[in-house]
């Protein structure tokens, strides 16, 4: 029986976890699940989701499948809340999970995000019209991640991971205008720009949206606890990632404390196991060398029912990035749950949101590096009347309730699960190779980036591509410099078997 429009039902793929059941802790790719689900349940599209969980995704452990439905149940803003039945899977490749889903029930299209999932579904949905949503760009942020560790072997791997979903995707999206025009020239390097795509929007851009309306307490007391009762907290949330500045926001923090013995600063999150421990480590560093260790507060890692507590007892909330494109072309979902807690919020004028709040008015910017901008900035806001902060914080949760709403944002993404359509030149043209898993277009650009990444594939090692468990190339680096350390230190100690430890 063929569905109408009004009963589509879509298989959603990404990393979690989703806000559900309040998880330890949240990822932007969780939120991003979140503001699709809703955007598409709100339009009557079934959906089931296929979650991967954040640090488990390349290897396959910790994924659930969950049928998403929404409930008569309303929340403080009579939005009807979302519910899931979920069942825990078997680990497996991402693409096997994939494979298991689609084997146990009918879809009529297949939404993906995070580049690990886009390269699962490509390999793995067969005929199905598939949407690869990249949030945030994946290019970049290897990118950032090579300069914070000095080596650039992470490149080829990244680029690997991306050419299956550039090859084998019917739409894309991207978080920023600047993500869609850069994936449309990856979408161009792979042979998608044809006579068969002429005219045809292949790239939408969908920025992150403010998935949460509103904050509660959650009972835990800070001012008096941990910092004095009359104090002005500079609040930090979340991980201090690749794109972030430690040492412009020290300088900075460093400075404001001079001058206003008031302020203190109080930060969640810290280092990402896996991905990035050196940027936190380098602020951290600098902060404890300076007069002012005292009044910074670092909580680390706080369970997801804790974090409103530090929003709604923070004054202010800053968000410092490097000059890099990773913050061109990406987001700061964080942006938006501290205007919806109410809080006053610092950036830089790096990404596309921090621009557009800045440009009406409702939030402060810096140029990247400038600390005594930030300081200055910082300063100001502990000067401010609270009725003159209340009432701008105000305005800019109304703005960003309404601009950046999911159902607002996803339009086209909802659309098009509605009526899910195929490539013209997938569809049309599309051609066959020995090896590879889906069709492509049959021109001689894309035959040849699909060469590429069967060789890679078939190669082995963290470049692989074969589904199963990948080791990040940036630490296999550091496992290979620590290996050729720990022999030469052997090598250097005293031995009756020299030839033994060579």
């Amino acid at each position: 029986m063929t569905r109408t429009e009004s009963n589509r039902r879509a298989l959603l793929c990404g990393v979690g976890p989703i806000p559900l059941g309040s998880p330890d802790r949240l990822h932007a790719p969780g939120l991003r699940l979140w503001a699709f689900s809703r955007a598409l349940l709100e339009k009557g599209c079934s959906v089931d989701l296929l979650e991967a969980r954040f640090g488990e995704a390349i290897s396959g452990g910790g994924a659930s499948a969950l049928r998403m439905r929404l409930t008569e149940k309303r929340d403080a803003d009579g939005q009807r809340e979302i519910a899931a039945d979920s069942v825990g899977l078997e680990p497996a490749a991402p693409s096997i999970l994939v494979s298991r889903r689609l084997a146990a029930q009918s879809y009529d299209a297949v939404i993906s995000t995070t580049d690990v999932m886009n390269e699962a579904c490509a390999v793995s949905c067969g005929d199905l019209p598939l949407w690869c949503d990249f949030f945030g760009h994946p290019m970049t942020e290897r990118q950032a991640l090579a300069d914070v560790y000095g080596s650039d072997e992470g490149i080829a791997p990244q680029w690997d991971m991306a050419i299956a979903a550039l090859l084998r995707g019917d739409r894309f999206s991207g978080c920023s205008e600047a993500q869609r025009c850069a994936l449309i020239g990856e979408l161009g390097a792979c042979g998608r720009l044809n006579r068969f795509t002429s005219g045809e929007s292949l790239v939408t851009s969908v920025p992150a949206a403010a998935v949460f309306r509103r904050f509660s307490a959650g009972g835990t007391e800070l001012r008096g606890k941990v910092v004095p009762e009359d104090a002005f907290v500079v609040l930090w949330t979340g991980g201090y990632n690749t794109w972030a500045d430690p040492d412009t926001l020290a300088a900075a923090l460093i400075r404001a404390m001079e001058r206003e013995p008031r302020i203190h600063y109080l930060s969640t999150g810290g280092a990402i196991e896996g991905h990035d421990d050196r940027t936190f480590d380098r602020f951290r560093r600098r902060i404890d060398a300076s007069p002012f260790a005292d009044r910074c507060h670092f909580a680390g890692w706080v369970e997801t029912r804790q974090v409103p507590d530090y929003y709604l007892q923070a004054d202010m909330a800053v968000n410092c990035d490097r000059a890099v494109l990773e913050g061109e072309l990406g987001t700061r979902t964080r942006i938006h749950e501290w205007i919806c807690a109410g809080l006053p919020v610092i950036s830089t004028n790096v990404c596309e949101l921090a621009r557009d709040l800045a440009g009406r008015g409702l939030i402060d910017t810096f140029e990247p590096g400038d600390s005594q901008s930030l300081a200055d900035r910082i300063l100001e806001a502990a000067g401010r009347r609270s009725e003159e902060i209340q009432s701008r914080t105000e305005k800019a949760r109304r703005y960003l309730l309404e601009a950046y709403d999911p159902v607002r944002l996803c339009r086209e993404l909802v659309d098009w699960a509605a009526n899910p359509v195929r490539a013209r030149d997938l569809s049309e043209n599309g051609v066959r190779l020995p090896g590879i898993p889906f069709s492509l277009p049959n021109n001689g650009l894309a035959r040849r980036r699909a060469a590429e990444w069967l060789a890679a594939r078939k190669a082995g090692g963290p470049a692989a591509g074969r589904g199963g468990p990948r080791l990040n190339p940036l630490s296999w680096t550091r496992l290979t410099r620590r290996a050729r350390r720990i022999l030469g230190r052997l090598k250097a100690w005293p031995c009756s078997c020299p030839r033994a430890v060579r």
